[in-house]
């Protein structure tokens, strides 16, 4: 089976991804057309791990060209578009012959940092081009639910999962080093990791280092440092892996998400968890979930027990367990010949989705 995955965002968590799509299925004979996202930090050597690596133009008609001339040279079975933007390019680019899979990794009309009828319109583009995928990929349950509304007939779960190899495992210490990692941006939502922190130590007295791994926003890297966090800069790959197994907690403010990388690494580092619960992440039934400022803030501050500590660390584990390589693989296989084996509207298909699983405290 040969795929031609597509994307014009080849950057921070579709790197990771990718590649660990790649890795899971070594049966699959993957090749690569993507133009590498500015100002994000994607690692070296990435575009070696496909069989072949094409650049694709980032405006729409040179994209779409870019597209059916590499399909032409490769006839691949399938065309896995990865971003809201790739997946429109895929399905304009007019390619009867191959079936289309489709992963937005989060539609576009999930943000928050634009007006409510960009949402809409964003929206109505995916609607209207559901018809055109053959197959829907979610990696959050979540994905599911807006899939089907959308009018998506087949459609397939696939857990994001870590590519780390864990060499250390994150320990208990004090004061707690509060971490996150991405681009200080609205998505990443600093402003609340700020209201967090400010409540955790006004009201709760909590003592601890804080972190940002990463960089972006101007406005939002000075009210960072000013508010006392450490705030990075980019860093190449090993050295923001040094910095999480450093670290006690593994902090996720994002106001949008699918399922984000960085949380599955984090945890395979051992680090508890603390969570906003949005809507993607609770579908993924993650440990650490907490729904408000005032939550997440006591959730860090239970951390400085050994004993919750220890508790939430084992959380994190078998959060790591369960988006294993072995499921990823089984899972985006199964995918992939459903949809070469799909008659042309099949009935909807009943996609595999996580079982409950406890909590951290409920484990404790």
């Amino acid at each position: 089976m040969r795929v031609l995955h597509v994307t014009e965002a080849m950057g921070g968590g579709i790197v990771t991804s990718l590649l660990a799509m790649v890795g899971s299925t070594p049966e699959v004979d993957h090749h690569l057309i993507a133009t590498a996202r500015p100002q994000h930090e994607t690692g070296d050597g990435w575009r070696e791990r496909f069989a072949s690596s094409a650049e694709l133009p980032r405006r729409l008609v040179g994209g779409v060209t870019a597209l059916r001339r590499r399909v032409r040279e490769l006839y691949p079975d399938v065309v896995h578009a990865h971003s809201s933007y790739a997946g429109v390019m895929a399905r304009l680019a007019g390619l009867d012959r191959t079936k289309i899979a489709y992963s937005p990794h989060c539609f576009a009309f999930e943000r928050r940092d634009i007006s409510g009828s960009q949402r809409r319109a964003f929206e109505l583009v995916e609607r209207m081009l559901a018809r055109r995928t053959d197959l829907f990929v979610a990696v959050a349950p979540h994905e599911i639910d807006l899939a089907l509304g959308l009018g998506h007939e087949q459609v397939a779960y696939v857990p994001n999962r870590s590519v780390l190899a864990v060499n250390r495992v994150a320990g208990h210490a004090l004061p707690l080093r509060v971490l996150t990692t991405g681009r200080v941006s609205a998505q990443k939502d600093w402003r609340y990791f700020l209201h967090v922190k400010q409540y955790a130590e006004q009201q709760l007295g909590l003592v601890a280092q804080w972190q940002w791994i990463g960089g972006g926003d101007a406005e939002g890297e000075r009210a960072l440092r000013a508010a006392g966090v450490e705030v990075s800069g980019w860093l190449p790959r090993e050295a923001v892996l040094t910095e999480m197994g450093r670290a006690q907690v593994y902090l996720h403010t994002a106001a949008w998400e699918a399922a984000p990388i960085s949380i599955l690494e984090a945890a395979a580092l051992g680090l508890p968890l603390a969570v906003r619960a949005i809507p993607p992440l609770q579908s993924l039934r993650l440990p650490g979930l907490a729904g408000s400022v005032t939550e997440l803030a006591e959730a860090l501050t239970a951390l400085r027990s050994p004993e919750h500590w220890a508790n939430a660390q084992v959380a994190s584990r078998a959060l790591a367990d369960r988006h294993s390589s072995r499921i990823q693989g089984r899972e985006l296989q199964r995918a992939y010949a459903q949809v070469l084996a799909s008659a042309p509207h099949p009935e909807p298909a009943s996609p595999w989705v996580p079982s409950p699983v406890p909590s951290a405290r409920s484990a404790s």
